[in-house]
């Protein structure tokens, strides 16, 4: 199976990639800097470049002959697309006009799974599980851009009888991610343990989130990429919400030390989105259930931190 992944060096791309190459995949990975990836059991081929770029993406679908792809070229930071809304638009959105265009030109037969995010989906106004035919009504530059994208891909999936599977992600967590508050939580938890903090800084800890081993992630992702219906979205989630306060208690409750938590005024802010939790049905119906539990992929974030910290 040759297998084409855009934004591989990222965090979930990271794992999708190594993913295929132990099922014996011949991967093309592609991302602005190489990666590194597992390559055994498999092949593996880096490829750097702009997604941003037509002659480049195009170039890369003619060389990799993809029978799949994973389009996860993006950019990915809400902060940084407030910052910057041309350059996130570029990316996530004519970066996945590019990829599909270059398709239909080469006449590829293959299927494209289209990363978008939860972040397309308005705050609910009930505390009900969010599914894929849920309104979307982005509340950021980022989700704006992830609903054109997808809204883009569909547009010329229809026209030109091109096969477009989507997913949606929503907190996948795991060893390896930076800048999200379960990796922030871990970081304070080892500086603390090391003595290079006296305590851990929190924001709103009641805030609800669905949180996700990225592992488990994967797994959907090749759900619907394999067994999934074209045209179809798909929740990458696991259907239950926890709070920030139970994240921590976990943490805490795997510290080495005692660990004194202040809550930090400057980090407390109105959220749009207190609550956000999806519903995986339509991904459970192919057989997906995800494996690992909270507690375990928390213990494993904070031992990579504790690994990161030491070598620092």
């Amino acid at each position: 199976m040759k297998c084409l992944v855009t934004g591989a060096g990222g965090f979930i791309g990271s794992y999708l990639v190594e993913r295929l190459l132990r099922e014996g995949a011949e991967v093309t990975a592609s991302g602005r800097r190489a990666g590194s990836g597992d390559a055994a059991g498999g092949a593996l081929r880096w490829v750097t470049g702009d997604i941003r770029e037509a002659g480049f993406v195009e170039e890369l679908v003619r060389r990799s002959e993809p029978e799949v792809i994973f389009h996860l070229a993006a950019q990915s930071f809400p902060v940084t697309a407030w910052r910057e809304p041309e350059n996130t638009c570029a990316v996530n959105v004519v970066g996945t006009v590019n990829l599909l265009e270059a398709v239909r030109r080469l006449g590829r037969r293959c299927r494209v799974v289209v990363a978008g995010s939860s972040a397309e989906y308005a705050p609910p106004s009930e505390r009900v599980p969010i599914g894929e035919d849920a309104r979307r009504e982005p509340s950021g530059i980022y989700g704006m851009s992830k609903v054109l994208a997808e809204d883009a891909a569909a547009v010329l999936a229809e026209r030109h009888g091109l096969e477009v599977v989507y997913v949606r992600p929503f907190f996948l967590i795991g060893p390896r991610k930076e800048g999200d508050v379960c990796s922030d939580f871990a970081r304070g938890v080892v500086r603390v343990e090391r003595g290079d903090a006296e305590v851990l800084e929190v924001g709103d800890t009641s805030v609800v989130r669905d949180f996700l081993d990225v592992r488990d992630g994967v797994e959907g992702m090749l759900a619907a990429a394999f067994k999934g219906t074209a045209g179809v979205a798909y929740n990458i989630c696991s259907g239950s919400g926890v709070s920030l306060r139970e994240v921590l208690e976990i943490y805490l409750g795997l510290a080495r030390v005692g660990v004194e938590v202040r809550v930090d005024e400057k980090r407390l802010r109105p959220l749009d989105e207190p609550w956000k939790v999806g519903d995986p049905a339509r991904l459970r119906a192919l057989g997906w259930r995800a494996r690992r539990a909270l507690p375990e992929t928390l213990a494993e974030i904070l031992e990579y931190w504790r690994g990161r910290e030491g070598r620092a």
